[in-house]
């Protein structure tokens, strides 16, 4: 087991989709709007492919404004159960069902939400030397998070079936918080309940806006894994936006083409902040 002499970063907090987990879903096409519509059939509530994906879209629009008129977040995450709830409950056209929607309200909220994610789901793996790069983290020491924009009732599913829970000493997902990344309050909540020293953490992810813009919001560091590819011109682009917005250096964002880049830079010594 290869061990980091002297490094300066105690805890690494990553971001989920598009960093750990190549994830492809299309929420927009008809045909999956069409299933849906099937779907709530079953249980009575009557809608077409275009009119259950135009609801849909009003009902989350709604519940996002009534997020932030109750807790004053920028950037509010709902919970998206109550809107497929929604959905049924207050269809205007329905049929009678043998299915009472009232007594199992839940268990039909879960089943509707994961068809929706499975349904609407291409694509979702690992990219390569997650596993390794996160064992790595443990076996050295570090405390290793997950901060991630994402809906719990189906990430929570996706972590078990990808076993990653093993690796993590905490996972926050915004839909349980109430807010998501960039917002400074999602990765301050973590940081407070295990009392990480800002200075001695990473945030690890994929996107300027959300991950490194909520490292230079909480006074992290950030690791950009460039898993969308962008040139080098457009990462530039991206850091100069970010200086802008925050009024600090992103001298502290550092840059890796994978996650295996990563991790070889930490096995061999060569990740920024060793000494």
């Amino acid at each position: 087991m290869i061990m980091e002499r002297n490094m300066n970063y105690d805890n690494f907090v990553f971001d989920l989709y598009g960093t750990l987990i190549e994830m492809h879903t299309d929420e927009e096409e008809l045909p999956f709007w069409a299933k849906m519509a099937e779907l709530y059939a079953v249980y009575g509530a009557d809608y077409t492919a275009a009119g259950l994906r135009k609801e849909y879209k009003r009902l989350c629009r709604e519940e996002e404004r009534r997020l932030i008129a109750e807790t004053g977040c920028r950037i509010p995450e709902i919970k998206l159960e109550k809107v497929f709830i929604r959905l049924l409950t207050e269809a205007r056209h329905t049929h009678k069902t043998v299915h009472d929607p009232g007594r199992n309200i839940d268990e039909i909220a879960y089943y509707i939400s994961n068809s929706f994610r499975v349904l609407s789901r291409h694509r979702m793996k690992l990219y390569p030397a997650v596993p390794e790069l996160l064992q790595h983290l443990r076996d050295s020491g570090r405390g290793v998070y997950m901060l991630s924009n994402a809906q719990a009732i189906f990430t929570t599913p996706e972590i078990e079936q990808l076993d990653l829970a093993k690796y993590f000493d905490d996972i926050f997902l915004s839909s349980d918080i109430g807010v998501k990344k960039p917002e400074a309050t999602f990765f301050e909540k973590l940081l407070k309940k295990h009392s990480l020293d800002p200075a001695k953490t990473v945030m690890v992810g994929n996107d300027f806006y959300a991950d490194m813009g909520i490292a230079l919001a909480c006074g992290t560091a950030g690791a950009h894994i460039n898993s969308d590819k962008l040139s080098a011109r457009e990462r530039a682009k991206q850091k100069k936006m970010l200086e802008a917005e925050y009024g600090r250096s992103t001298e502290n964002i550092f840059e890796f083409q994978s996650i295996r880049d990563m991790l070889r830079a930490l096995a061999d010594n060569e990740f920024p902040g060793l000494t």
